[in-house]
């Protein structure tokens, strides 16, 4: 049998009326899967908030207070961040203001403040307005909305030791009144207040629908029975606390972050995730000094891993 081999034909040349049409397919088809990344909030598989909470510069009984933060400033240059979120207690006047802000200008990221309660008190936050400006706002990191609240307009802790929620002086509840009907037209409603409201809803460019967090300084809500004290001054109390949690829900929010106690947790309460950073001042309750390095993923998901001041670091 003899054998033979197969010998292909050659290719017949492709027309130049076809060449064309063929490439500018395949850049149509370039051009749309480019412009799906560059607008898709998947381009970016996360964005990553770094939160500092009770700096506590000027404070007697955290003299290293400025040192440790500096070293913060450090370890967080060291990270690819996107914004860095100040949870409140910044300071024990405007000087020590004004040395905390020096301070943070050496971080790469752009810094945003709240107030906490050794920053704001029941004689109003005009001081804090004056220095910072609003206490509180909106503004956007990537695909995250964050609502930026001033715990201190809920509220009076003003009176460490006392057994019973004092009384909010009626300015502080004027406030307080204000900063939710502001909260709760984020929804949707409260268009007529739109106009005075400019610099609050306009700290950065709109993405609208997609996910939102919270900030504060004093959480609404308890770990379990953490702090193991009974007093108020731990928690937002009343009937502020119940609007403004109501508020969250009808926003999205199921996240929120806060300070005030000293010590990093995560956990779960009153329907929200609560993720509480550390200290960079001083400890409370005896855990490690830090902040909290918050990844928030497009869907939503908040994993927090707190950063301690000698380096090492836990993830929850």
């Amino acid at each position: 049998m003899a054998l033979c081999s197969y010998i292909p034909k050659p290719l017949l040349p492709i027309p130049l009326g076809m060449k064309k049409v063929l490439l500018a397919r395949l850049v149509a088809a370039m051009t749309i899967l480019f412009l799906f990344a560059f607008f898709s909030p998947y381009l970016h598989a996360q964005a990553t908030i770094v939160q500092l909470s009770d700096l506590h510069i000027g404070l007697k009984r955290a003299p290293d207070a400025s040192e440790n933060l500096r070293r913060a400033v450090q370890l967080i240059n060291q990270r690819d961040v996107d914004a860095v979120i100040v949870s409140g207690d910044i300071g024990e006047r405007p000087e020590a203001w004004d040395e905390a802000r020096h301070i943070l200008h050496g971080l790469h990221a752009k810094v945003y403040f709240v107030p906490g309660n050794h920053d704001v008190h029941t004689s109003g936050p005009e001081n804090y307005r004056q220095a910072f400006g609003d206490d509180y706002y909106k503004f956007q990191v990537k695909n995250v909305t964050v609502y930026a609240l001033d715990s201190q307009l809920l509220g009076n802790w003003d009176n460490f030791d006392a057994h019973q929620e004092p009384p909010m002086p009626g300015n502080i509840r004027s406030e307080g009144e204000k900063m939710l009907s502001w909260l709760e037209g984020q929804g949707g409603g409260g268009q007529q207040d739109r106009g005075k409201n400019k610099g609050r809803d306009n700290r950065g460019p709109r993405n609208d629908g997609n996910v939102a967090i919270a900030v504060q300084h004093v959480p609404d809500e308890r770990d379990g029975s953490f702090p193991n004290d009974p007093k108020p001054y731990w928690t937002v109390n009343g009937d502020f606390k119940r609007r403004e949690e109501q508020a969250f829900r009808n926003l999205g929010i199921h996240d929120v972050l806060a300070g005030h106690w000293h010590d990093g947790r995560v956990f779960n309460a009153g329907g929200f995730t609560w993720h509480l950073a550390p200290a960079t001042s001083w400890s409370t309750f005896g855990g490690k000094l830090g902040f909290a390095v918050h990844n928030i993923t497009p869907d939503g998901r908040v994993r927090t891993e707190f950063v301690w001041l000698d380096g090492s670091s836990e993830k929850h």
